[in-house]
């Protein structure tokens, strides 16, 4: 929906439409249908509300070469007064349904297949906006963070990643010029990932800089200023299992120049006591074979350990005397106790939202909790719920709620 912040900016929220099993247009309009519509009947909204969309390479593909499934969906997308304003192209393949795991990373930014995915996936987004169907301004674009730290590739494939990065950017500029859209790519740092820190993501865009510089004077890049194409998708979900402070985070990135093109809102697991048998017992019902749910802890003198799944710890005794857990494992954002004692990180994303309406940080927030089909029943009847149009409601009012008492406001 659209949203009125500080100085009279223009926000856009939604909720990230990976919750949503299938990557093409069908199951987007099929998504459209049974859950964004009364979405928006529920909460009230009578004018623009906004869409947080996901397509697959193929499900790209399709919306580019098949005109009427593409004018099926603006229509759709006119009769419901729904704007596109931000993408999710981290996902490259299928992302429910199949034991996921690492494979989400494939390919990575220095193989070609990642960089022609993620320009067609702004070329759709482009049409969108010259169809009168997108949000005012640039739409953001998330990707993957390079690659992951446990395959090894070493500096020389990071640089090739990089470099792909600067020649993608230059295929937005394309887009812009062709549909007067601006598609903004967002690198999304993840624990376990080439960028996993706020230090990291910082240190790869002085390297972008440097490289965007030399290409420039080497007329590779025309006139075309790459970095302005470029930014960072802040997870808050990611960045506190890292147990970075979110606000002061945010605001590096800010001060670094680096623009935000959105905020993810979402919430960690926590385990408060490793030593809690009963604890550790209701952790491990969120240890389920889809997704990677890595884990970050500090032991004793301040060392942040991250391991790459929560099966790697639950029976480690060395991690014990690491606490408390913290867990990539994202959970609904209305919830701040759980079953079994476990607690949420939602203070994080509070402080996040607070931070981005008073500093007008970016323009996009998403909330992106996927992972409702692999929570535990348990955890659905204390109180996260079986429904998931009931669940989103619930969401997106709470995060209203918070942007509300910082002077957030619908437009």
């Amino acid at each position: 929906m659209r949203l009125r912040g500080k100085d009279d900016q223009t926000l856009w929220l939604g909720y990230g439409m990976n919750v949503h099993p299938g990557g093409d247009a069908q199951s987007t309009m099929e998504a459209i249908r049974t859950t964004v519509v009364p979405l928006k009947a529920r909460l009230g909204v009578t004018g623009p509300f906004g869409l947080a969309v996901r397509w697959s390479a193929a499900g790209v593909r399709q919306l580019l070469e098949d005109a009427a499934v593409f004018d099926a969906l603006v229509g759709l997308m006119r009769d419901y007064d729904l704007r596109v304003f931000t993408g999710n192209a981290f996902v490259h393949g299928d992302f429910h349904g199949r034991g996921i795991k690492d494979e989400v990373y494939r390919p990575d930014w220095a193989e070609d297949a990642r960089g022609d995915y993620t320009v067609q996936f702004a070329e759709v987004l482009g049409r969108l906006g010259k169809a009168g169907v997108a949000c005012d301004g640039a739409i953001s674009l998330s990707t993957s963070p390079l690659s992951f730290k446990a395959w090894d590739h070493g500096p020389e494939h990071i640089g090739q990643g990089l470099e792909q990065l600067i020649q993608v950017a230059v295929g937005l500029w394309g887009v812009e010029r062709a549909y007067k859209q601006r598609v903004h790519l967002a690198l999304e740092p993840e624990p376990g990932c080439t960028l996993e820190t706020t230090p990291e993501l910082l240190a790869a865009f002085e390297d972008l800089r440097a490289r965007a510089a030399a290409a420039l004077e080497e007329g590779r890049l025309g006139q075309v200023d790459a970095l302005a194409y470029l930014g960072a998708c802040y997870d808050v979900c990611h960045q506190a299992v890292e147990w970075e402070d979110a606000e002061a985070s945010l605001l590096a990135i800010r001060d670094a120049g680096i623009p935000i093109g959105k905020l993810q809102a979402s919430c960690a697991l926590e385990l408060p006591d490793p030593h809690d048998d009963d604890g550790r017992a209701a952790l491990a019902r969120f240890d389920e074979p889809v997704y990677l749910h890595q884990v970050g802890a500090r032991d004793d003198g301040g060392a942040l350990h991250v391991a790459d799944d929560l099966s790697d710890v639950l029976d480690d005794p060395a991690w014990r005397d690491r606490g408390p857990w913290r867990s990539h494992f994202h959970v609904p954002v209305f919830r701040d106790a759980l079953v079994g004692g476990l607690r949420t990180t939602r203070p994080e994303l509070e402080r996040a939202l607070r931070v981005t309406a008073r500093e007008g940080l970016t323009n996009h927030i998403e909330v992106e909790t996927y992972t409702w089909d692999v929570l535990p029943d348990a955890e659905k009847e204390a109180g996260s719920g079986f429904d998931l149009v009931d669940a989103l409601e619930q969401e997106l009012r709470w995060t209203l709620g918070v942007l509300a008492e910082e002077g957030v406001v619908p437009a």
